[in-house]
């Protein structure tokens, strides 16, 4: 199945992140995330953007061969990541991991058009699927502004996301509203997620104001609030 096929289904799709800086530690990560009931990684290249090519070109093999779909993602450090580098970097970091062939990539949608562009070109070229992404570590946007947020990125995403942070209780039920709403108005999957530990109830949220993806974690968590891949499996499980 494709990435946007597996984002697609009745319970949302696990991924589980990769964010190793060393070879010893990304086989560990890898290795763990081969036998986990995960069907996506996340790999975070802000953590180690100078990985070589070809150990880059063995962990996509490596996931493939595993059954298991990778989704490569640059978080940079105005959105909660380690990558420094500017737009053009950004760039050239993402033409050589898609070349290896994974399967979606990460495009920030705080990026100037012709960037955006550019990535999702570059994307499409490769045969990887788009995730227009937005993240606010501070606050949770009012309903209106998440959906003209979410509205925007599906003009030229396959998948769009909103990761906020709540502050209060109702910032939590605007995120279900707004993943409620996205499910029935947009016509791509779409992930809303509330960080911190007033937004775990979205990690978890089924029917018709679960995401399209969740994320969780194998020992490491890449986001506040993540959960672990055992703990999601667990209810989504017994949500059946």
């Amino acid at each position: 199945m494709t990435f946007v096929q597996v984002l697609s289904g009745r319970q949302p799709a696990i991924a589980v992140p990769i964010t190793a800086t060393t070879a010893a530690a990304l086989e560990a990560q890898v290795a763990a995330v081969c036998v986990s009931p995960a069907a996506i990684a996340e790999w975070r290249l802000d953590a180690w953007p100078t990985v070589s090519t070809a150990l880059a070109k063995q962990v996509v093999d490596r996931l493939h061969a595993a059954g298991k779909l990778l989704l490569v993602t640059c978080r940079t450090q105005a959105e909660g990541g380690a990558f420094a580098g500017d737009s053009s970097a950004y760039v050239a970091l993402s033409q050589r991991l898609l070349a290896l062939g994974p399967d979606a990539l990460d495009v920030e949608a705080r990026f100037a058009a012709p960037t955006i562009t550019a990535l999702v070109a570059l994307a499409h070229a490769a045969g990887a699927a788009v995730v227009g992404s937005h993240h606010d570590f501070s606050a949770t946007p009012a309903l209106a502004t998440g959906q003209a947020l979410l509205s925007a990125q599906a003009t030229w995403a396959d998948v769009v996301k909103l990761a906020a942070m709540p502050q209060v209780p109702a910032d939590t039920l605007t995120l279900l509203t707004l993943s409620a709403w996205a499910k029935t108005t947009l016509a791509c999957p779409a992930i809303v997620i509330g960080m911190g530990a007033l937004g775990q109830l979205t990690r978890v949220a089924s029917g018709a104001f679960a995401p399209a993806l969740t994320f969780a974690s194998l020992g490491q968590s890449s986001a506040p609030g993540q959960l672990s891949v055992q703990a999601i499996v667990g209810i989504q499980g017994a949500s059946v």
